[in-house]
């Protein structure tokens, strides 16, 4: 009997179940296992005296001999044929499905056999050269090349030296294309079809061109809105999340529909000039003229002149017919006296008459002439101890400072300092045509800094890295890389600022989702929607609002 159950053992062409009297399975191999969902069933066959009968769905034939007290059953499997009929099937509808691809392509597609016989071109190759399929399919491609219809064949070519081949392709309908021939090979590795794909370099050519407009015009588009959209509303162009500034900005809209004389102090690039702008389009004057002239910046034997004018034959090398100043030329606008602590104390006197009377006297002329103009005036100098220098009018600071507004500096508002990174980051990421991005604790470095350069130093630094940077995400390390180049000790005050800014020890998790939670805040501020501080911060939106549930956080209008 060992012998007999080795013999089974040996069979591999059809399944074979033993089963003993007491209905217990001793023996079965693999092609019989694909049927144990059957067993019990023909178990059951067995001990009523069947011997011979078929299963389904799944098909084969069930043989059963009886020997030694023991039931053999022999599976016949009979799905061999069903499963290559299948295939088949399968392999005629992939085939159908390949033929349509060929066919919807836009490019021509021409398939030749190893004699270059043309065996398949879909309709758009007829449609980019005019030859038709019935007047190439079953021609070869070394007659077509005789009769002129190509000048040369890009299949012929990759057969002659058996590898792909790309040319430029001349045919007698008047058409210019690029062809590649692809090589098909089998197992062997010899060539048995060859797969050419068709261009119309006249075509690309022209859509190149029309892609080429389309970008200009959309980036001239993209800087009108931007410039549309700051004259429209000049709010737009000032960040303002930290509270200190939202009163900056309401005050100024406040001051710029009463025609006073402005204040405007702050340290340097605060951005005073943004509130200047900010006065201006929104005050019964937007329509007149904004002169902004730097007190500091002009010398100052030519500064009043510049100011005020000139007659003719004033000076050797002026205008023989005078020349109008800046106040004249701001009438009916408003005039911006930049860095007016650089003022000398003479052209002070004179300011002071133009505060007093709205005239002005051009420089060697004696007859005043009327203004109307409002004056803004901004330093980043601390008058009032000019005064008690002597270095500053008292009298001309108090016709000056009807209206102050002080501007804080971007240490005592950091809560502006990571939308101002958003906003410059993509400024620059769209005029360079990159994206950059910086990582939250490279972000969180940021407001350690002191920032004396204030928001023009935040700004020109956010562009120096993103663009000195190789990677898309920028991390703290490339930020204090790039910091050795901005002064001559340059990385101490920061390096310092955002070591003493982990002094502190507290747990990680809770320390990260305090972080998380601000930048969400912040982010939140400066985009107007939610799915826009999602892509900002590069999380699905769902992750943002779950997030925002979890802090109790929620946007505000």
């Amino acid at each position: 009997m060992k012998t007999a159950e080795l013999l089974l053992k040996e069979i591999r062409m059809i399944g074979i179940l033993v089963v003993d009297s007491s209905r217990k399975i001793s023996y079965s191999n693999e092609i019989a296992r694909n049927y144990n969902y059957y067993f019990d069933h023909i178990i059951d066959a067995a001990f009523n005296g069947a011997t011979f009968f078929s299963i389904h769905p799944y098909p084969a034939e069930i043989q059963i001999i009886y020997q030694n007290k023991k039931y053999i059953v022999l599976f016949n499997s009979k799905n061999e044929l069903i499963r290559l009929k299948k295939e088949y099937d399968a392999l005629q509808i992939v085939q159908n499905e390949l033929n349509e691809v060929i066919n919807s392509s836009f490019d021509g597609i021409v398939i030749s056999d190893q004699n270059g016989i043309i065996i398949h071109q879909n309709p758009s190759y007829e449609q980019i050269t005019g030859l038709s399929a019935k007047d190439c399919i079953g021609r070869n491609l070394k007659e077509l090349e005789d009769e002129g219809v190509i000048d040369v064949s890009a299949s012929l070519r990759a057969l002659k030296e058996n590898r792909e081949v790309t040319i430029i392709q001349k045919i007698n309908t008047g058409v210019t294309v690029l062809v590649s021939a692809v090589p098909i090979r089998n197992n062997q590795g010899k060539i048995e079809k060859l797969v050419n794909n068709i261009r119309d370099l006249t075509y690309l050519k022209s859509l190149e061109n029309e892609v080429k407009k389309l970008e200009e015009k959309n980036e001239k588009a993209y800087q009108e809105l931007e410039i549309l959209k700051e004259q429209n509303d000049p709010k737009l162009s000032i960040v303002a999340h930290s509270d200190k500034m939202k009163s900056v900005v309401e005050r100024t809209l406040r001051v710029a529909q009463i025609d006073s004389v402005v204040l405007i102090q702050g340290e340097s690039g605060v951005g005073k000039e943004k509130i200047v702008n900010l006065i201006h389009r929104y005050s019964p004057r937007a329509n007149g003229p904004l002169i902004k002239i730097n007190c500091g910046a002009i010398p100052e034997s030519l500064l009043e002149s510049e100011l005020f004018g000139y007659e003719s034959g004033t000076f050797t090398g002026a205008d023989r017919k005078g020349k109008a100043g800046l106040f004249e030329t701001a009438n009916n606008g408003t005039i911006f006296l930049d860095e007016i602590g650089e003022m000398p104390l003479p052209l002070q006197v004179k300011l002071l008459r133009v505060l007093q009377e709205l005239e002005i006297t051009r420089v060697g002329g004696t007859k005043p002439i009327p203004v109307n103009v409002r004056i803004i005036a901004a330093t980043n100098r601390n008058l009032t101890k000019m005064i008690e220098e002597g270095t500053f009018r008292e009298d001309l600071f108090y016709r000056l400072n009807i209206i102050p507004i002080y501007i804080p500096s971007l240490r005592e508002r950091k809560e502006d300092i990571i939308p101002l990174i958003y906003h410059f980051l993509n400024g620059v990421n769209h005029k360079y045509g990159i994206n950059r991005a910086f990582t939250w604790e490279a972000l969180n470095s940021f407001q350690s800094y002191d920032w004396p350069g204030n928001v023009r130093e935040l700004q020109n630094l956010v562009e120096r890295i993103t663009l000195m940077s190789t990677k898309s995400e920028i991390d703290i390390h490339d930020i204090q890389n790039e910091m050795k180049f901005g002064r001559n000790h340059p990385t101490e005050n920061y390096q310092s600022a955002i070591t003493t800014s982990s002094v502190e020890i507290r747990p990680l998790k809770e320390k990260l989702e305090e972080v998380e939670a601000s930048l969400i805040i912040q982010a939140l501020d400066a985009y107007p929607s939610i799915r826009k501080t999602a892509i900002a911060l590069k999380v699905d939106q769902s992750t943002l609002v779950r997030k925002m549930q979890k802090y109790n956080i929620k946007k505000r209008s």
